[in-house]
């Protein structure tokens, strides 16, 4: 397991995740469909928010089940949260 971090343009969200990058995939979501962007998906308890937070705001759509979040500052949009589903 290795620690990565991130952030969003002006740095003012920066985030950290545990991950073996083992399963990098594609959302089929519209907003990442128009930005081909890549994902790993990492447990709620892998990831820190390293300073920020209170920049951060929320958009939801659709069926408004996962949280995407995006910089008040600069706009970027670093991560979502989608809902855990217990089976």
């Amino acid at each position: 397991m290795k620690t990565f971090t991130g952030s969003c343009h002006c740095q003012t969200v920066q985030f950290e995740i545990d991950t073996d990058l083992s399963e990098l995939t594609t959302c089929d979501c519209s907003i990442c469909i128009k930005k081909n962007a890549l994902m790993i998906k990492v447990h709620e308890s892998s990831m820190r928010i390293l300073s920020g937070k209170e920049s951060l705001t929320t958009y939801q759509f659709h069926t408004n089940t996962a949280e995407h979040y995006f910089c008040k500052v600069c706009g970027i949009y670093p991560f979502h949260r989608k809902p855990i589903i217990m089976v």
